[in-house]
């Protein structure tokens, strides 16, 4: 980032206070932190330069800094404009841009749409964050197409290097008539490549390949409701887990949306399962729940969570930037080759299935074994 041409060659105060502000826009830190910055400094500088002669110099350099929560603002702003600029010059001289988009929805139930592109800067491939734009009323082909056309006009973007468009595969995105993509190529003025995003498609398979497992995270999502969404019950199991030692402060509500969350929901339960037994006991609920002493379904508990922690850690990995198609087709090939991996991992050993290996696998008859084994093969298969 070229901060340096708002100042001076000699004006050294300025450029720290340019360089302050890029660390606090970074951090997403309020405009107000700078005054706490130049606190921090003045309290630090008497001892850390002790032995310097020119130690009251170098104290009032640090009083000299403008660091005041209105300078902030504009040197932010100011800096925000260079990132913009500099984004439109690399854009506009790339021969070829590949857009990506992603429309969701928030906690206040507003649609949002985020609009990314990779393109080719010499030797250097990027990918940047266009826009994120809001969608007031509906999530229509009609209404992403103008909001995207917009989004690249703001930035002036020639619409025809745009090649190729990577979405979630939802109808308003892909629909024949009045998707998107279909929109969009009327725009652009030629054909284009569309794609299904990776990762999504990886996320609906996790997803839709656990159909028969729905009945757990049912269960599992009422109990942890009932603990955390009760003010009182939120409190009184957090008193549970200080008493027994337990790094944990509370239960993770869970949420369809959020792709890594049904692992960490239920990985949080797994572990504190003693404790949720013994909290809805002394609630006297625990009859309400009685699958929680039902041996085959805290195996298809154990399972689901430890499967979920498998998928969770392919999804991080196809996540980040620079992931080529290649990269991402081996990282799925690599999987479903563990898949049958798993298959083959016999039930006593349970490998690459910690929560199934280390709970009530010794309570199991050979009965209850085989049924378990049923649940992997039906997943795998």
């Amino acid at each position: 980032m070229s901060m340096f041409k708002y100042v001076s060659k000699n004006c050294h105060t300025r450029a720290t206070s340019y360089s302050a502000a890029n660390a606090i826009a970074r951090h997403g830190k309020p405009f107000q932190e700078g005054e706490f910055l130049k606190e921090a400094w003045l309290a630090c500088a008497p001892s850390l330069f002790d032995d310097f002669d020119n130690k009251d110099k170098i104290i009032q350099r640090i009083k000299d800094v403008p660091l005041s929560r209105n300078t902030m603002k504009v040197r932010i702003l100011k800096l925000s404009e260079n990132v913009t600029d500099q984004q439109k010059k690399d854009i506009n001289s790339a021969p070829f841009i590949s857009l990506c988009l992603d429309e969701s929805i928030d906690i206040t139930k507003s649609a949002h749409l985020a609009v990314f592109a990779r393109y080719c800067v010499g030797n250097i491939i990027k990918e940047e964050l266009i826009a994120i734009t809001s969608l007031l009323t509906t999530t229509k082909g009609t209404d992403i197409c103008t909001a995207v056309r917009n989004s690249l006009a703001e930035k002036e973007i020639d619409l025809k290097k745009i090649v190729s468009v990577t979405t979630d595969g939802a109808p308003n995105m892909v629909g024949k008539k009045n998707g998107f993509i279909s929109l969009f190529k009327t725009d652009v003025g030629h054909s284009i490549l569309e794609y299904h995003c990776i990762i999504h498609q990886q996320a609906l398979c996790a997803k839709s390949g656990l159909i028969s497992l729905d009945n757990v995270i049912t269960s599992v999502t009422k109990i942890v409701n009932l603990i955390s969404s009760q003010a009182l019950n939120k409190r009184k199991f957090v008193v549970l887990l200080d008493e027994v030692n337990l790094v944990y402060n509370g239960l993770i509500m869970y949420n369809n949306v959020r792709w890594l969350n049904r692992g960490n929901v239920l990985q949080r339960f797994v572990d504190c399962l003693e404790e949720i037994r013994l909290f809805l006991q002394n609630e006297s609920k625990i009859e309400q729940y009685p699958q929680l002493m039902d041996i085959m379904w805290l195996l298809k508990l154990m399972f689901f969570t430890d499967i979920c922690q498998h998928f969770n850690e392919l999804n991080i990995k196809l996540q980040g930037p620079n992931k080529t198609v290649i990269d991402m087709m081996d990282l799925i090939r690599a999987f479903e080759a563990k898949l049958y991996v798993f298959r083959n991992d016999k039930i006593k050993k349970s490998k690459y299935f910690p929560n199934l290996k280390k709970k009530y696998i010794k309570d199991l008859d050979a009965q209850e074994k085989r049924n378990e084994e049923k649940v992997i093969d039906d997943f795998i298969s």
